[in-house]
């Protein structure tokens, strides 16, 4: 074998044996790695941004009359999103004002009543006490014989009457007291126009929270139903992170446990944060129809458990001018979550 064939050789077996170090030492930091860190994490990337989506519908019916906001528009609680036309729920609350004071015109009348009862029934009271002292002096000229029977008999007859008219006007001034203390038809009017009154302040649609309008599906000229979803709003909020780890991945799994998350759409940066909360239940349990295993062929499939995720802080930090703004991420983006676990 010639020197040169030997020289090659040589160097291949030192290029080997170099890789062969460089495989090892790769493979012993690696090791190193997991013993140290790797086996302490649980990672996913069955992971989406999740944050509050309103559903704004109109509470009565109508037609739209105006639509000032547009998609993707930042707006403060409060603000109009949306109006109907307010003419028929006017004349509803016109009529329920209407019904109101005729209602308490009903009680005055009936306070003037029981009052006018009571002053005639003081002149009857005194017009019968009359009449007894009438009909007693012509009985005691009848007994004497300076009376006729026929005046006596007029005389009680008058008793009688002013007696009777007391009692009526008695009668009187209880059912008008009745109808003072029947304040059911006041009340009554009263709610209505309470119920009028809302039914207009929802021809304006609102907004119930700051955000920021996902989707528009609604447009001026259109008849609503109630309860029609016609804008969608993302609450602005700190947005957090549902993650669905496979059920072999949370037995060491707590809240409180350090997360980092990485955003798909965000290469650049990492998010920092803790575990919230742990589902009570796996995923197929929420579905519309649950999977039920005891019927038919039984084919094992790892359920997934969706963890809740609070961000507490991002690097590099946002260069926006709001310090919030990295925490409120759009709904729905992709995300790769490693949780560290406790060893135990």
């Amino acid at each position: 074998m010639s020197r040169s064939e030997d020289s090659q050789g040589g160097r291949r077996r030192r290029a080997g044996i170099a890789i062969l170090a460089v495989a090892l030492a790769a493979g012993a930091a690696a090791g190193l790695h997991w013993l140290r860190e790797g086996r302490y994490r649980e990672a996913t990337d069955d992971a989406f941004v999740e944050g509050t989506m309103l559903l704004i519908s109109p509470r009565v019916a109508g037609t739209v009359v105006e639509v000032p906001v547009q998609t993707n528009q930042p707006v403060r609680a409060g603000d109009l999103l949306a109006r109907l036309d307010p003419a028929d729920y006017q004349v509803r609350v016109q009529r329920a004002r209407a019904d109101l004071d005729a209602a308490l015109n009903r009680m005055r009348a009936a306070t003037a009543e029981a009052q006018a009862a009571d002053a005639e029934r003081v002149a009857a009271r005194v017009e019968l006490d009359r009449a007894k002292r009438e009909a007693r002096r012509v009985r005691g000229l009848f007994e004497r014989g300076a009376s006729s029977e026929q005046r006596l008999e007029n005389a009680q007859a008058q008793r009688d009457a002013a007696q009777a008219n007391v009692t009526a006007l008695e009668q009187r001034a209880v059912a008008e007291r009745a109808v003072l203390g029947n304040e059911a038809p006041v009340r009554q009017a009263e709610a209505a126009l309470r119920e009028a009154e809302l039914a207009l302040s929802y021809t304006r649609i609102t907004a119930p929270a700051d955000g920021v309008i996902g989707r528009k599906n609604v447009s001026e000229g259109e008849n609503l139903a109630p309860g029609q979803p016609i804008l969608a709003l993302a609450r602005d909020e700190r947005s957090w992170i549902v993650a669905n780890f496979k059920e072999t991945q949370i037995h060491r799994m707590r809240a409180g446990d350090l997360a980092e998350v990485r955003v798909d759409a965000f290469p650049d940066r990492v998010w920092h944060g803790h575990v919230a909360s742990v589902s009570p239940a796996t995923g197929a349990q929420f579905a519309l129809i649950p999977p039920d295993n005891a019927t038919g062929n039984f084919t094992k499939i790892v359920q997934r458990v969706a963890v809740k995720i609070v961000l507490d802080g991002c690097e590099p930090p946002g260069q926006e001018a709001d310090p919030e703004a990295a925490m409120r991420l759009p709904v729905g983006l992709s995300v790769r979550v490693s949780v560290r676990v406790e060893s135990s």
